[in-house]
C-alpha cells in the first residue's frame, strides 16, 4: 500500500469517528442549496465523467455514488457533509485544503469524493465477494450471493470501517454492518446498473 493509501486509509477511521459525533448544528458550512434543475445535474455529471476519468475511478461508479448522495445536487447533510458527494468537513484537512468551505467547489467535491472512494476501491480483497451472502445486505434487498468489488467501495465511501470490518472477520455474513450503510451498498448497486445499462444503450444507439 502507497503511503497516501496509507494515509486515506487512517483518515477513513478518523472522519468516521467524527460523523459519529457530529451536532445537528451546521450553519456555518451553508454554500449555495441548489433547486433540483436538470441543467445543472448534467453539467455536474459531465463534470464529474471528467475529474473519474483524470483520478482512475470508473466514471460510471462516479456518478452512481454522486446520485445515491445527493441525486447530484449540492447540499448540507445532516450530520455536516458538504456538497454533491456529502464530504465530510474533515476530509479538508486530510486533502490539505487552504478552507472547509472549498468542499463546496464542485470540482474539488467531486475530487475528494474520487479520492475517498478510490481508496476504498483498492483495499478490496477477492474473498469479500462473499460478504454478498451479508445478513444486513440481504436484508437490505442485496441481489445474488456476491459482492462487487464497486459496491464494496461504495459501502465503504458510507461506513468507513468497512474495510476493517471485512478484514478482520472470519465469517463475512456476520459482519454487523448498518441497516442504513447496507441500504446505501444496495441503492448504489441500483444506480451503478442502471447507469451501465444507458451507457450501453447510448453506445447502440451512436453505433
Amino acid at each position: 500500500m502507497t503511503p497516501r493509501a496509507l494515509v486515506l486509509a487512517a483518515a477513513f477511521a478518523f472522519v468516521g469517528r467524527l460523523a459519529a459525533a457530529a451536532q445537528a448544528d451546521c450553519s456555518t458550512l451553508r454554500g449555495a442549496q441548489a433547486p433540483n434543475d436538470p441543467r445543472l445535474r448534467e453539467w455536474l455529471r459531465r463534470l464529474v465523467h471528467e475529474v473519474a476519468r483524470k483520478e482512475g475511478v470508473d466514471p460510471i461508479a462516479l456518478e452512481a455514488l454522486g446520485m445515491v448522495e445527493t441525486k447530484l445536487r449540492p447540499m448540507v447533510g445532516r450530520a455536516c457533509e458538504i456538497g454533491p458527494f456529502q464530504v465530510m468537513p474533515a476530509w479538508a484537512e486530510v486533502f490539505r485544503l487552504d478552507s472547509v468551505a472549498l468542499l463546496w467547489d464542485p470540482r474539488i467535491n467531486a475530487i475528494a469524493a474520487a479520492r475517498i472512494y478510490k481508496a476504498a476501491w483498492q483495499r478490496w480483497d477477492p474473498r469479500f465477494a462473499k460478504a454478498g451472502r451479508n445478513r444486513a445486505l440481504q436484508a437490505a434487498g442485496w441481489r445474488g450471493h456476491s459482492l462487487d468489488r464497486e459496491s464494496f467501495a461504495a459501502l465503504a465511501y458510507n461506513w468507513g470501517r468497512a474495510p476493517l470490518q471485512f478484514a478482520r472477520a472470519g465469517d463475512l455474513r456476520e459482519v454487523a454492518i448498518p441497516a442504513s450503510s447496507a441500504a446505501y451498498a444496495v441503492r448504489f448497486n441500483q444506480a451503478l446498473r442502471e447507469g451501465r445499462r444507458a451507457a450501453a444503450a447510448g453506445q447502440r444507439g451512436r453505433g
